[in-house]
């Protein structure tokens, strides 16, 4: 397993959870499309307990009849996961590449999303390789400029993990697992962890 090294930008300003709660992470990723998506967010909500956060997975909350009604069945959903984003504090997104050559793009709409209200951003891969070496694998020389900056994805979804002070966690697993390894995400969730809660002392209950 790795972590990216790179030069990252200070912390990005954040507000303070109200006294009495933990900050609420918003679990991005394309685990929604799983058979097991419901157990494998059970999972990633455990993992960020342990470590002083409550997660937010976006199955969580199922849209109402009354929004099914008025907007059908897909935009119902898209409202939910932006209400769901808008309570939230921060967002731990797996970048995995998914059904193509980069992430899954409505994770990397929702990195956007919360990037653009100013709330930090953290990100994991279970793909070691960058974007660049990805793409020359898959496509081979098409003439056409691919960044060549050794990012683990694009760089407009890469730049809000590094703003918010962090770095991408990389890790290659055997491909029957790409999609439910957790270790890189809980590596994740201990760097945003570092970040946004500041070091703890050894065998503290986090807060």
């Amino acid at each position: 397993m790795s972590t990216e090294p790179s030069r990252v930008a200070p912390p990005a300003e954040r507000a303070t959870p109200p006294a009495g709660r933990r900050y609420l992470v918003y679990l991005a990723g394309p685990e929604v499309f799983l058979p097991e998506a419901v157990r494998i967010g059970e999972m990633k909500k455990e993992i960020c307990a342990r470590h002083g956060f409550e997660g937010g997975f976006p199955l969580d909350d199922a849209p109402g009849e009354d929004a099914v009604r008025r907007l059908g069945r897909a935009l119902a959903i898209f409202e939910v996961c932006v209400r769901m984003m808008e309570r939230c504090d921060l967002v731990i997104a797996n970048m995995t590449p998914f059904r193509g050559v980069s992430m899954d793009v409505g994770t990397a709409v929702e990195i956007g999303f919360m990037h653009a209200r100013g709330k930090p951003v953290f990100g994991y891969t279970n793909r070691t390789a960058g974007y660049e070496a990805r793409v020359e694998e898959m496509f081979g020389d098409t003439g056409l400029i691919v960044e060549p900056y050794r990012f683990a994805d694009n760089l407009m979804c890469e730049g809000p993990i590094r703003m918010s002070g962090g770095s991408v966690v990389r890790q290659d697993v055997p491909e029957a697992r790409l999609m439910t390894d957790l270790a890189a995400f809980e590596e994740c969730v201990e760097q945003a962890a570092g970040v946004m809660l500041g070091p703890q002392p050894a065998g503290a209950t986090p807060p």
